[in-house]
C-alpha cells in the first residue's frame, strides 16, 4: 500500500500507539489478559483478540475517528502482519464492531488491574507525607449513548435526558496514577462503588475523601485495611467532644446504627476564606489520633491534595472529549469495554508522564494529556518498532 494511504490514518494514533501502547502493554501481557478472561479465539481471525485490545485503547487517542481509520494507523504502528500491509484485507466497520463485542470487557479489566498501582517514589513532589503515600478517592459520571439497551443497564437520572454511568477511582495524589477503579449505573452510589476498591488500600497510605464517603461502616472497613484515613464530614455532623487535645483538635466517636458500633476519631475543624472573604467551614476526621505525630496544620494542608483528583477527571473528560461525548457504544457491554480501555490508556499516560517528569524535574500532577501526546512523537524519531515482550514499562 502506498505511503500516502498508510499515513491517512492520522497523526495521533500512528505516533502514540507506537510509543505508548506497545511499550506499556507488551504483547505477552495483552495476551495474558485475554487468556485469563477466556477470550482467545478458537481459530485465526483477521481481527484477533489481542489486536482488538490495542484497538479499544487506540480509539480513545482520537475519539472522533472511525474504526477503519484507527485500525489502519494501529496496524502501521504495531506492524501486526509480518509483511507489513501485504496480504492483509482491511475489515469493514461492521466487522470491527462485531469483533469488539466478541472481545467483551473482561480482558480490558484484567489488563487495567495489571498496571493499576501507585507509581510515585521519594523524588515525586506532593506524593508522601511523613512516610505515608497520599491517596484520594473520588467519583464522577459519564453520559452514555441513548438507546433501549443502554437505558436498561444504565439509569437516566431524575431530570436527565440520557443514561449515565458512575465511576469511583482510587488515585495517587502526587502523580494522579490509579490504584483502582469501579463503575456501574448512576443508580449505584459512590459508597457502594468504593466498597469494591477496599482491597486496593494498604498500610502506608493516607487516604483522603470528601463528604460523600464517610459512614461508620465504610470508615471502619477502610481503617481495617491498615491505611490511615483523613476524611471530610459535614460541619453539622454529630461528633461530640470526648477529649480536647492541646492543638485545638479533639477526640470524638463516629457511630453506627447499633449502640455498640462506635469508633474513636480525631476531629479537625477549620475555615478557609475565598477571594471574596467568605469563609467555608471544614471538618475532618482522621485515624491519626496523636497531634504530635500528625500536626493539625499539616493534615489540613494534606487534605488540599484531594482536589488533585478533580484534575484527573478534567484530563479524562475534557482533554479526550468530542462533541458527541466520550462514549460511543450503543450496548452496555461496549460501554463497559470502553471505560476499561480508557482506564488502561489513562494509566499508561500517567506512567509515561511520571517517568518523564522525574527526568525533567517537574510535578507530574501538573502535566495534562496533550503535551504528553505531542511529546511522544519525538520518541519515534528512529521509526516504529514491533511488539516486543522485552519492552517493559
Amino acid at each position: 500500500m502506498e505511503r500516502a494511504e498508510r499515513g491517512a490514518a492520522g497523526r495521533l494514533t500512528d505516533d502514540v500507539s507506537i510509543g505508548l501502547l506497545a511499550t506499556v502493554f507488551p504483547e505477552d501481557a495483552v495476551q495474558a489478559a485475554v487468556d485469563e478472561a477466556g477470550a482467545r479465539e478458537e481459530r485465526t481471525r483477521s481481527l484477533p483478540s489481542k489486536l482488538m485490545m490495542y484497538l479499544a485503547m487506540a480509539l480513545w487517542l482520537e475519539p472522533g475517528k472511525g474504526y477503519v481509520r484507527t485500525l489502519r494507523g494501529l496496524l502501521e504502528g504495531l506492524r501486526w502482519s509480518r509483511g507489513g500491509w501485504d496480504g492483509y484485507r482491511m475489515p469493514s466497520d461492521g466487522a470491527i464492531s462485531l469483533a469488539r463485542y466478541r472481545l467483551g470487557e473482561a480482558p480490558l479489566r484484567n489488563l487495567f488491574y495489571e498496571v493499576a498501582a501507585p507509581v510515585a517514589d521519594e523524588r515525586t513532589p506532593n506524593a508522601f507525607w511523613r512516610g505515608l503515600r497520599l491517596m484520594a478517592v473520588d467519583g464522577t459520571v459519564f453520559d452514555v449513548p441513548s438507546g433501549r439497551h443502554n437505558e436498561a443497564a444504565f439509569d437516566v437520572p431524575a431530570g436527565g435526558s440520557r443514561p449515565q454511568a458512575r465511576m469511583v477511582v482510587l488515585a495517587e495524589c502526587g502523580t494522579l496514577a490509579l490504584a483502582g477503579a469501579a463503575f456501574d449505573s448512576i443508580a449505584v452510589g459512590e459508597r457502594t462503588l468504593f466498597e469494591r476498591l477496599l482491597d486496593r488500600l494498604t498500610p502506608g497510605m493516607l487516604l483522603l475523601a470528601d463528604r460523600g464517603f464517610p459512614s461508620y461502616d465504610l470508615y471502619t472497613a477502610a481503617a481495617l485495611t491498615g491505611a490511615e484515613l483523613l476524611w471530610r464530614v459535614s460541619a453539622s455532623s454529630a461528633l461530640p467532644v470526648r477529649k480536647q487535645l492541646p492543638d485545638g483538635t479533639y477526640l470524638s466517636e463516629l457511630r453506627g446504627a447499633r449502640r455498640s458500633e462506635r469508633v474513636t476519631v480525631r476531629v479537625i475543624e477549620y475555615s478557609v476564606a475565598d477571594d471574596d472573604g467568605i469563609s467555608e467551614v471544614f471538618c475532618l476526621i482522621t485515624t491519626l489520633l496523636d497531634p504530635d505525630e500528625a500536626p493539625a496544620l499539616e493534615l489540613t494542608r494534606n487534605y488540599v491534595e484531594r482536589w488533585s483528583v478533580e484534575v484527573l477527571f478534567k484530563l479524562v473528560k475534557v482533554d479526550l472529549r468530542t462533541d458527541g461525548g466520550v462514549l460511543r457504544s450503543g450496548k452496555p457491554e461496549g460501554v463497559r469495554q470502553e471505560l476499561w480501555a480508557l482506564l488502561c490508556l489513562y494509566q499508561a499516560l500517567r506512567t509515561l508522564i511520571t517517568k518523564a517528569s522525574v527526568i525533567a524535574g517537574v510535578d507530574p500532577a501538573r502535566i495534562s494529556f496533550p503535551p504528553v501526546l505531542e511529546g511522544d512523537q519525538k520518541l519515534r524519531a528512529d521509526g516504529p518498532f514491533p511488539l516486543d515482550s522485552s519492552r517493559r514499562p
